[in-house]
């Protein structure tokens, strides 16, 4: 075995090894909160999820394709289900290595494979403040004078898709991870299939809240649900010391929830929204370990043209 298959094996062990942790020290919590959920919502919620980390994929996908990843459907699933684990590893940035250098095995160099993972990053959390945002502010118009900010922060977000600015953050985050290559610029066409994927996968996301907290609070709009998970999401995000956000979203959560549902039933929500997001994780990486894929011989830089705006 060489030195990277077995750097690979080791991250997907230790990836495995943590979601499986949190699975267990969210079990009890789990169980109890449960008692208070339908199980067709339940059932919806996990599948739903799990369509949305498909969706993510094809997010992804939009903005490597921009940059040399020429692999197909199948393999770009693949690439995407097996790194995007790293998110439970510890700081946000895990999951960027690792989908840079799975992309490595189908022609892609690594700068422009970071290139790539980072604008597809920036993607999803400017999409899910955004989402935040409106759904917040959305399902109750009458905050709007007083959390007017709101506005101007979601103003601030959608600037960062911007792609001179974009570039900028590209630019920033390779300097901060030691590449002194120039980031590869990505097409407006591209960022735009990202955005409307990582969009759509906000909404998903909505989605299986709301179905979950309907069983709370029946009269809860979708609005709510939608924007209360996207904004918890992006705390959970920001939060880099904690595996995939674990505590910082829930608590984040119960905030956004606060006039919808009691404390400990925004607190239920969390928890089982959390074991079903990861359990979609664990049955993603078990299909990205099913697909095949033929990579390429070595990494090549993007074909002339791509990448230019």
């Amino acid at each position: 075995m060489s030195l990277k298959s077995a750097l690979r094996f080791t991250f997907l062990g230790v990836a495995v090894a943590l979601i499986a942790w949190a699975i267990y020290a969210s079990w009890d919590q789990f169980l109890a909160a449960i008692e208070s959920m339908t199980w067709p919502s339940v059932v919806t919620a996990f599948l739903t999820c799990l369509l949305a980390l498909g969706v993510n994929a094809l997010s992804w996908r939009a903005v490597m394709r921009s940059v040399g990843f020429g692999a197909t459907i199948t393999e770009s699933l693949r690439v995407f289900l097996l790194s995007q684990v790293g998110k439970y590893i510890p700081g946000s940035v895990w999951p960027v290595l690792a989908q840079a250098e799975f992309a490595r095995d189908h022609g892609v160099n690594r700068s422009s494979a970071m290139t790539g993972s980072i604008v597809a990053m920036v993607v999803g959390v400017v999409t899910s403040g955004v989402v935040g945002c409106v759904g917040l502010v959305a399902a109750a118009p009458a905050t709007l004078s007083t959390y007017w900010w709101v506005l101007l922060v979601t103003l601030g977000l959608a600037a960062c898709l911007a792609p001179p600015i974009l570039h900028r953050i590209a630019g920033l985050a390779l300097r901060v991870a030691k590449r002194d290559q120039q980031p590869a610029r990505i097409r407006g066409g591209a960022l735009l299939e990202s955005i409307l994927w990582s969009l759509l996968m906000w909404l998903l996301l909505g989605f299986q809240a709301w179905m979950l907290l309907r069983d709370l609070a029946p009269a809860a709009s979708f609005a709510i649900a939608a924007g209360a998970f996207a904004f918890a999401w992006l705390v959970g995000f920001l939060v880099v010391v904690a595996p995939a956000g674990i505590g910082a979203r829930e608590a984040a959560l119960v905030l956004a929830l606060a006039n919808v549902v009691e404390p400990a039933q925004a607190l239920s929500l969390a928890v089982i929204s959390r074991v079903l997001m990861t359990a979609a994780d664990a049955a993603g990486l078990a299909i990205g370990l099913t697909l095949g894929g033929r990579p390429r011989s070595s990494p090549r830089a993007p074909a002339s043209g791509a990448g230019q705006h």
